[in-house]
């Protein structure tokens, strides 16, 4: 009899147990749509301010660009409904099939893509202009996942880590450096950092490879004339003002206009064609203009809280599958945007890419979204014990 009592009892606090832990997930992925529904709103209303003057030179409607951005947001609502519901098991199907697609598609961009400013980054589809690196920041992640956790036992020989990692890494990496396009290949390679930290790879191989990860960013980085230039315009901008520093001083000028409070919604100087690239990978200094330290602060806080709430999927992830995507779609939204604010801030060189959620650009936003739907579907798989 009191065995019978305290096998009920066990099983009752077991089920409570379970059902706080359920709570906690369903939090989680609340928390993560909240913040990522106040990026894109807040994204929205800078689009429209920071490319109006641009979209008047351009086709005559100040509101081109923002009309292109909110199919974007219908798109990716799309995208984020769809795989918030998939399964996030089914990647371990779809993670090779995927990669290869991104690879045909990357082969695509250099063999018939138009040159938009010395690069090669778009496909021109049905009137839209489709940018399949943003793709591959997602492909990189699943297939290092799904090849990771087909290896888990073998991770402990040099080979069979460093393989995977070439053959995914070096392809899709190798691919968007050819654009050219340093940047995008940063953020894959951290997000496939991200991934390789969670799994079961040998600490000693995750610190060897970072020495050489450090050591190619270098050569990259030094091995062009163009890069060179933006770096040393990173160092000293002043010392070139009218080349490779002007968009930072001019992002400087934008951010020190909004002081405290802001200049008001919409009324920002800089957007008339003094900065250039306003609505896209610098849209973070038409808000710090419009909206002053106070909104700039507001949009770095709405991103610490999406980067805790994505390491907290990630460490309640039901295996460790579902550990490594969170790990690395949570590491690329959040470097993403810390490089892309650095570069505003003049902490980092200016890479050009976007800020998540935020910046101009129906490719990334679209991409973003669905990668928040399998952060939110890892997040709600419920608590399983971990493999």
């Amino acid at each position: 009899m009191t065995a019978n009592v305290t096998s009920i009892a066990k099983v009752r606090a077991a089920a409570r147990s379970r059902a706080e832990r359920l709570k906690m997930n369903n939090r989680t992925a609340t928390a993560l749509l909240v913040m990522a529904v106040v990026l894109i709103v807040i994204g929205l209303g800078a689009t429209q301010s920071a490319s109006s003057a641009v979209a008047i030179d351009q086709s005559e409607d100040r509101f081109y660009f923002f009309k292109r951005q909110l199919v974007g947001v219908g798109i990716g609502t799309v995208a984020l409904l769809i795989t918030s519901r998939i399964p996030y098991r089914v990647y371990r199907r779809l993670a090779l099939p995927g990669f290869f697609v991104t690879v045909g598609l990357l082969i695509a961009v250099l063999a018939v893509g138009p040159v938009i400013g010395g690069s090669q980054r778009w496909l021109p589809i049905a009137g839209f202009s489709f940018q399949p690196s943003e793709v591959a920041k997602i492909a990189i992640v699943l297939v290092l996942a799904h090849l990771f956790e087909k290896k888990h036992r073998l991770l402990t020989r040099f080979g069979h880590f460093l393989v995977p990692v070439v053959f995914t890494v070096g392809v899709l990496g190798g691919l968007v450096i050819l654009q050219p396009d340093l940047g995008t290949t940063i953020i894959i390679g951290a997000a496939a950092m991200a991934v390789i930290m969670a799994s079961d790879t040998p600490l000693r191989y995750v610190l060897v490879l970072s020495i050489l990860v450090v050591l190619a960013a270098w050569i990259l980085a030094f091995g062009d004339e163009y890069r060179v230039e933006r770096i040393v315009g990173f160092l000293d901008p002043w010392g070139n003002a009218s080349g490779e520093g002007y968009q930072v001083i001019q992002g400087y000028y934008a951010l020190s206009n909004g002081g405290l409070f802001g200049v008001g919604l919409g009324a920002s100087r800089a957007r008339w064609f003094y900065l250039p690239n306003a609505h896209t990978d610098f849209i973070f200094a038409i808000i710090g203009e419009e909206t002053g330290l106070i909104g700039g602060l507001t949009v770095i806080g709405l991103y610490i809280v999406l980067a805790l709430a994505g390491w907290m999927v990630a460490v309640r992830a039901p295996d460790r599958f579902g550990r490594m995507i969170a790990a690395g779609l949570t590491a690329w939204l959040t470097f993403q945007a810390i490089v892309n604010i650095g570069g505003v801030l003049g902490v980092m060189p200016i890479t050009g890419i976007s800020l998540p959620f935020v910046s101009f650009g129906s490719t990334s936003l679209i991409v973003c979204m669905a990668s928040l739907g399998i952060l939110v579907n890892i997040a709600q798989a419920g608590v399983q014990p971990k493999t």
